[in-house]
């Protein structure tokens, strides 16, 4: 084999390399080559193209995105130059730039020539203050400048975490001066009790028109590798709190002629305890600039020249597929279910084996990219760390964050980071050698999404090109494919951004060869062996790092992981994982055997559910697939614990793991599977305070945040109740389980369980009430606690109304077992359901919370003066859940829900949202300080409206029940939600999210959303338990089919509408369909055969219960059963 086109290449694989010996091993360099100035007190940080990489305060980093050499950074100078009826945009900084560099030991100098114009662009720095000095010499018609800046603000750690969460506590707050526009940044989360601060302006010069969020400065077409939308529109001169801080600032247009200087400056102060209410800091500011005039003023010594790094004329712009008409897109999709549309033109669809497919055209119009995450599918027996998973999005990012394991520490591949396509150095991607340039694969014109693989179509050269990324069903391995359908061979250019640990650019990556490709160790005492082979089997290659983009062929990162490939038509890379150093690869099978084995496995685990005959068509479409999507969303969040905008995750929240997996697996008779995260729940608690932190990971890493809030003790015993109803398995409760600090200490489960209660009894009471202390909070992850005394002195009535539940249900499923701690728990249940009674009910309203200190007094309740917010959702629905309010106090719940809290995307957690600040804590901490509407702050949080779901399945309430599953299903969600904006229709979403552009107008305009005259927006997708919890009210409680330990309990709740709708679904293995249908009689019965079956009576506090058929009854029955269910429950 020869070497191709690159004689840079430092390695070079002909057919083989010897297996891999420990003497074999190599090392690839992380990035060191930087451009350093300041001090540890303010270090400015750039890459040798003179491009941000860091700038730190202290230990605060004050940018988001560490740039890369081949892409710059994010922040820049533009320089427009308006002639005529065009516009000429030029970047001043970086690697984009065709400036020169030079450097002294305080400043930083880019120069260049443009036109008739040169300039010079200087940066330097004083104190807390840096300064971009820029200055252009020359003639022009009008001219501008625009700056941009993206911000971080926090400790490095959170940053790189997630920055879209960071950037959703950054209040950017704009005032007005003589030099035009101030933007003035605080970090609303602390920072080791310090609120970090910036403050950017103009000096010389006039800040006319700003923005404060990326997703206004660069716009959705950089998905595509395009300009930023502002250098073409301009700046829109408005506030935006979103999820990607970046602060910019247009100068006024005027004309050139002679020399004009446009001074722009940043000031950081490390803590601003107060809301920032006023422009600050000015005779600082003045006095900093000064110094930095001085000593430009009086250098002696030059500038010294940097080298001049350049990308390569032989790579060009991104490749944006072209559209793929309808009649072509028949070759493909013949068949095609649930098709969305917009102006005539297709946007997605579904296919008969639960594929979703989405167009170019609705990734243009989306701003979350569509994405995905594959796994290996799950063990059906127990929790399994042998896994391997992938996030892959539709403009190119083929896989990304691959991992075997532990999702935070085990990072093969690196992850995006923000949702613009930025920097396309993340991940692995695909770049095509066309007409005498490499081109990067970016927008296809189909993404298609199954259960374990992701395919993109690139139509260009009169050929399509068939990317396909899926992993194999029996070994933690991904296979990525590209195909040239026309039989067109392509020279391809594959790169990847390696990580071997959680954060890129973090330590030297060890590698050896192996035949066919390179092994990648990972050094985990935790899992010793831990490794990554990449092998491209049977075809030759040459590998490089980042020196192949760069003029001078020089490395920066060697941890940039490039392969070439040669006149190929079709390019085939598996990567293969291993947790303990032993690595087995399947049998070689193609995409299609792949796809198929991973079909039948979620038909199993979906139990072949099945709706057809609906007269509402569309309806059974939606479920059908949602089914299928919201089993492997809720597989992922059970066994693989991230998502698409939270990257971060590997641990179980106690919380959620007890909900989405638990319901799920009992739902679906998973049994096994819901046994075995039983006891390593259980396996998780902490001895000595009896209770579970907050998250856990459950792996071979003891990691957990210390603490949890007041509502997590509750969950695990709700588990064990709901688990031994359902099953009827009380040897569970004799297996011995240690304890999260305390490994070798073994005790049953039933010794668990009573630690538990001897702390709630003995902790957590409040005296002789029944009431429960709120603690570090509740559900609500926003209403934490502002300050400590609230811990003991507030009650949730959300946590009482659990609590009561918990022990309720568990004294009922311990009663033949443990008579004597039954007993025990169903007192403590009289005494909480009458202190929720008597404390937590007032003129007919249930209070969110009770102030136990002083004379007492209600929050979140009509007679509230201190919040203004007068209704919480939890409670409402929790104590209808429960069954701990009077039939008469139930339905006046509902009527509260309806008159206050329903929306057209869903029922809100509040009626108003909590008051904000400029981000200080009064009362609660986050409500009070996420500075963007999204998540819960925007109060339609989805999972919430899930649990409205169950209780109005409680009442009997089935319009409610039946069409609130589709107020929240992303499938044709504009259908039943007009103000919905588009989103990805395949995937869970957290929440909806009011388009409000801060706080400020959201409070202003907060009853527009119960108009629907402003939009709402998807907000984060996949990591959640409302993928399970859904299923199980779908399943359970609104199609009525429960599982107990006696046998099924058939118990609708469905409008009559819905008459002769038929349900495939496995019950004790065995395949049944049940029929509905809606007659005059007021009571349920069951035939089959012809056959009335024998029923029992099932349980309801609030209606008329459903009916139990035994184990013995529906074994002995046909597969129909015909259920004749009263019109009115």
């Amino acid at each position: 084999m020869d070497i191709l086109y690159f004689p840079y290449i430092f390695l070079v694989f002909r057919e083989t390399f010897p297996k891999a010996r420990k003497e074999n091993i190599s090392f690839m360099k992380k990035p060191n080559c930087f451009i350093t100035l300041g001090n540890e007190e303010m270090n400015y940080c750039f890459l040798p193209s003179g491009d941000i990489y860091t700038f730190h305060g202290g230990k605060i980093l004050l940018n988001q995105f560490r740039g890369n050499l081949k892409d710059g950074s994010v922040n820049n100078i533009w320089l427009r130059l308006f002639q005529d009826e065009k516009t000429l945009i030029y970047p001043l900084l970086g690697i984009r730039s065709s400036s020169n560099l030079s450097v002294t030991d305080h400043a930083l100098r880019f120069t260049g020539q443009i036109e008739d114009i040169s300039y010079t662009v200087t940066f330097t720095f004083s104190g807390h203050a840096w300064f971009w000095e820029v200055t252009l010499r020359g003639n022009a018609q009008a001219y501008d400048l625009i700056y941009g800046q993206d911000i971080g603000l926090a400790f490095e750690s959170a940053i790189y975490t997630n920055e879209l969460y960071n950037s959703q506590y950054l209040d950017h707050a704009v005032f007005e001066s003589s030099k035009g526009s101030v933007i003035c940044t605080r970090q609303n989360m602390a920072c080791d009790d310090t609120y970090p601060y910036l403050q950017q302006g103009l000096l010389k010069n006039k800040a006319v028109s700003y923005s404060t969020d990326g997703l206004q400065f660069f716009g959705l077409t950089t998905k595509e590798g395009k300009l930023p939308k502002a250098c073409l529109e301009g700046l829109e001169n408005r506030k935006l709190q979103y999820e990607f801080a970046y602060s910019a600032l247009q100068t006024e247009k005027h004309a050139l002629s002679g020399e004009d200087t446009t001074v722009f400056y940043t000031l950081f102060h490390s803590n601003h305890p107060d809301a920032v209410q006023k422009i600050e800091y000015q005779e600082e500011l003045q006095a900093e600039w000064k110094n930095c005039c001085a000593f430009l003023s009086v250098v002696d010594a030059p500038f010294t020249a940097c080298d001049n790094l350049k990308v390569k004329a032989a790579f060009g712009a991104p490749i944006c597929s072209d559209s793929i008409s309808l009649k072509e897109l028949e070759k493909f999709y013949p068949d095609r279910i649930l098709e969305e549309y917009s102006d005539h033109t297709l946007l997605s669809f579904f296919t008969p084996d639960h594929a979703h497919v989405v167009t170019k055209e609705k990734e243009q119009k989306t701003e979350r990219p569509h994405g995905t995450i594959i796994i290996t599918p799950p063990d059906t027996e127990k929790s399994n760390s042998r896994l391997v998973s992938s996030t892959q999005y539709m403009y190119g990012i083929f896989n990304s964050h691959v991992v075997i394991g532990n999702t935070d520490m085990h990072k093969f591949l690196s992850t995006p980071r923000g949702f613009l396509n930025l920097l396309t150095n993340s991940g692995q991607r695909l770049y095509v050698f066309l007409n005498n340039q490499w081109h990067l694969l970016t927008l296809p014109a189909l993404f298609e999404m199954g259960m374990n693989y992701s395919r993109w179509y690139y139509k260009f050269n009169n050929d399509v090109l068939r990317v396909t990324s899926y992993t194999h069903t029996e070994s933690p391995e991904i296979t990525l494919e590209a195909e040239s359908l026309g039989k067109i061979p392509y020279d391809f250019l594959l790169t990847q951004q390696l990580v071997m640990g959680t954060h890129e650019y973090s330590h030297d990556i060890e590698y050896t060869k192996i035949e066919d490709g390179l092994r990648f160790t990972l050094n985990s005492p935790e899992y010793p062996g831990l490794h990554y082979d990449l092998v491209a089997p049977d075809q030759n290659f040459t590998i490089s790092d980042d020196r192949i983009f760069f003029t001078d062929d020089r490395p920066f990162d060697e941890t940039f992981l490039t392969l070439a490939f040669h006149r190929q038509e079709k390019l085939l890379i598996t990567i293969l994982a291993s947790l303990d150093g032993s690595t087995t690869a399947s049998d070689r099978q193609d995409f299609e055997t792949e796809k198929s084995k991973g079909i039948l496995y979620y038909q199993e685990m979906t139990r072949h559910f099945h709706l057809e005959n609906c007269p509402e068509k569309q309806h059974e479409r939606i479920l059908n697939e949602t089914v299928w999507w919201y089993t492997h969303n809720a597989l992922i969040h059970y066994a693989m614990p991230h998502g698409l905008e939270q990257p971060g995750g590997a641990a179980w929240g106690t919380r959620d793991v007890c909900q989405g997996p638990a319901e799920f697996f009992l739902s679906t008779q998973h049994y096994s599977l819901a046994r075995n995260t039983l006891l390593n729940i259980f396996a998780h608690q902490d001895i000595h305070t009896s209770e579970w932190p907050q998250w856990f990971m459950f792996d071979r890493y003891h990691m957990n945040p210390g603490e949890c809030h007041g509502d997590i003790i509750f969950w695990p015993l709700k588990y064990i109740a709901d688990y031994l109803q359902s099953t009827g398995d009380n040897s569970i409760l004799n297996e011995n389980v240690p304890y999260e600090n305390a490994p070798d200490q073994m005790e049953s489960l039933t010794d668990h369980i009573r630690r538990c209660v001897d702390v709630v009894e003995e902790q957590r009471m409040i005296k002789d009430t029944g009431l429960i202390t709120y603690a570090g909070g509740d559900w609500d992850d926003t209403l934490q606690p502002a300050k400590e005394k609230m811990k003991k002195n507030l009650v949730s009535a959300w946590t009482v109304a659990l609590a009561c539940q918990t022990f309720s249900s568990l004294s009922l499923a311990l009663a033949d077992s443990e008579p004597t701690l039954s007993e025990r728990l169903e007192k403590d249940a009289q005494k909480i359901r009458s202190g929720f009674s008597e404390h937590l009910i007032h003129d007919g309203a249930i209070a969110g919370f009770l102030d136990c200190s002083g004379s007492g007094h209600f929050l979140l309740h009509p007679s509230d003066t201190e919040t203004g917010i007068h209704y919480r959702l939890l409670p409402l629905t929790r104590s209808i859940i429960a069954g701990i309010v009077s039939k008469e106090q139930a339905e006046q719940n509902r009527e509260l829900i309806l008159d206050h809290l329903r929306f057209p995307d869903g029922v809100r957690l509040m009626d108003r949202p909590a008051r904000y600040d400029g981000g200080v804590s009064h009362l609660f901490k986050r409500a009070e300080q996420a500075a963007n509407v999204g998540r819960e702050i925007s109060l339609q949080y989805t999972h919430a409206h899930i649990r409205f779901l169950e209780a109005m399945a409680a009442l009997g309430d089935a319009e409610h029940a039946w069409y609130g599953l589709f107020t929240i299903n992303p499938i044709h969600l504009q259908d039943t939600v007009p103000n919905a904006r588009l989103r990805q229709s395949n995937m869970y979403f957290s929440s909806s999210d009011g388009a409000f552009p801060d706080r400020y107008e959201y409070a202003r305009s907060f009853d527009t959303l119960r108009t629907g005259e402003t939009e709402v927006k998807g907000g984060w997708r996949l990591y959640s338990s409302g993928p399970g919890i859904y299923l199980h009210q779908l399943i359970g409680n609104i199609l009525g089919i429960r599982f107990c330990a006696k046998g099924l309990i058939i118990d609708p709740v469905l409008p009559a509408t819905l008459d002769g709708t038929t349900l495939t679904y496995d019950c004790f293995g065995k395949t049944l369909h049940f029929c509905y249908h809606f007659t005059d009689t007021d009571t349920l019965s069951v035939t089959s055969d012809g056959n009335l079956l024998d029923t029992q009576p099932a349980e309801n506090t609030y209606r008329t219960p459903g009916v139990l058929i035994t184990k013995d009854v529906l074994n002995s029955c046909g597969e129909a059963l015909h259920l004749y269910l009263p019109k009115k429950g």
